[in-house]
């Protein structure tokens, strides 16, 4: 008689998804107030699921989604309790969208992307510098090489012989060349600044084409302008200088015939610094 009546409970136990939950809950000695904590439910959802009123869950994806993580968090297979609540069909169809979209994969492809937004910056960088540096130049200002400017403003005093004493008895002074007089020796003992200006050289030469910008100690501009690749340029000026070298990777400096090591400047490819005597 008892294993008459047990067979029919084993047989209607496994069919109702709700009591299935409600034994496993119970046999765990777990509350409906602690399933709802776990699941972040309300007590009513759990009530209603081991009453096998899905119904009331709303949509029947809900429904479902409430059993799976109900039978995890009781430590059942979900798989069986889904099918008993059919509706099972629609689920696999994540597995069948992952396909279609591979023929044209290659033109989402995010490395196809980075690779593209990496060419713009490279592109951008030049111009907005360019377009930057070139703002800065005064109206009517005229940007030459500084190699071309004359920087010696008078000899060096080795240079200059001096006038023997008895020159101005012997010879008459001609009118148009004025005799050399004290406030000329005043004028030469500014030498030694000119020839330090001349032997502060600063050269340049461009692997690719490279926007240089050179101020001397005074704040004028010596040199301001695009060099093209292969080309060469020195400046001559005052100490220190303000330099700026757009693509500075691609440029070879010297100050004075040594080798100037750009690469503790350089902040993406534009090096800024100012170079001391």
């Amino acid at each position: 008689m008892t294993q008459a009546e047990a067979e029919p409970e084993t047989e209607t136990d496994p069919e109702s998804v709700g009591q299935t939950l409600r034994i496993a809950r119970e046999a765990q000695k777990l509350s409906v107030g602690d399933v709802a904590l776990r699941l972040r439910l309300m007590q009513r959802q759990i009530e209603a699921i081991e009453s096998d009123d899905f119904d009331s869950l709303g949509q029947p994806v809900f429904a479902r989604g409430f059993v799976r993580n109900y039978a995890r968090l009781l430590g059942l297979a979900p798989e069986p309790l889904l099918q008993s609540m059919g509706g099972g069909a629609a689920e696999p169809t994540p597995v069948t969208q992952a396909e279609p979209p591979l023929p044209s994969s290659w033109l989402t492809s995010p490395w196809l992307i980075l690779m593209l937004i990496g060419v713009l910056v490279i592109i951008a960088i030049p111009v907005s510098l360019y377009l930057w540096l070139n703002s800065d130049v005064e109206e009517g200002q005229t940007v030459v090489p500084a190699v071309t400017e004359p920087r010696f403003v008078s000899p060096p005093p080795a240079l200059i012989e001096p006038v023997p004493a008895d020159l101005s008895t012997e010879t008459p002074a001609d009118p148009a060349v004025p005799a050399m007089t004290e406030p000329d020796a005043e004028t030469n003992a500014s030498a030694p600044i000119d020839a330090t200006v001349a032997r502060s050289v600063v050269r340049f030469e461009f692997g690719e084409d490279s926007w240089v910008d050179v101020k001397d100690a005074t704040g004028r501009m010596l040199h301001r302008q695009l060099n093209l690749a292969g080309s060469n340029v020195e400046i001559y000026g005052r100490p220190p200088f303000a330099v700026v070298i757009g693509n500075a990777t691609q440029t070879r400096m010297t100050y004075n015939g040594r080798l100037i090591d750009l690469k503790p400047f350089i902040d993406v490819t534009v090096a800024r610094f100012t170079l001391e005597e």
